[in-house]
């Protein structure tokens, strides 16, 4: 059992996986391991630890421990594998990753819808057109069209 059966990725978070596995011989300690693709690791499942001794053990006692969700993970349905150490009995259980929201994604300024220049600082949008090249072309013919007229008066 995985608990939660869905999850958000994204970031590292807490799988909690619980197992049951069958009577082992008598004395046996019950453990058991977890593992999946969305796991940072291989878990390690231990019975709950008991205040006061039990007067009779359970049969099949629960089995949990927590795994780490990858931040990695990408969205998707997710096998678990579980094995019985002392049984060799497998198991498995399901749960899905969800896509995490879009962080950082968002406008930063309000759209340019008008106002005709008289807001501080003025407009700001790029037109497309360079303005360098549009500036030195002018100049060019600027001074291109002086020169010409020089030659004119002296000639």
């Amino acid at each position: 059992m995985v608990d939660p059966t869905s999850i958000v990725g994204g970031s590292t978070k807490n799988v909690r996986v619980t197992a049951f596995c069958p009577p082992a011989q008598p004395g046996t300690t019950y453990k058991a391991s977890a593992r999946s693709d969305a796991f940072t690791g291989i878990v390690s499942l231990m019975p709950p630890l008991a205040a006061t001794p039990a007067a009779t053990p359970a049969a099949e006692p629960s089995l949990t421990g927590v795994a780490l969700l990858s931040a990695n993970a990408k969205a998707g349905g997710y096998r678990v594998e579980v094995r019985c150490e002392a049984t060799n009995d497998l198991g498995s259980a399901r749960f899905r990753v969800t896509a995490a929201p879009p962080t950082g994604n968002f406008p930063t300024k309000a759209p340019g819808a008008g106002g005709g220049g008289t807001a501080a600082g003025g407009p700001e949008e790029e037109s497309g057109v360079p303005v360098t090249p549009i500036t030195i072309g002018l100049l060019a013919a600027f001074f291109i069209g002086i020169g010409v007229a020089r030659r004119r008066n002296r000639g």
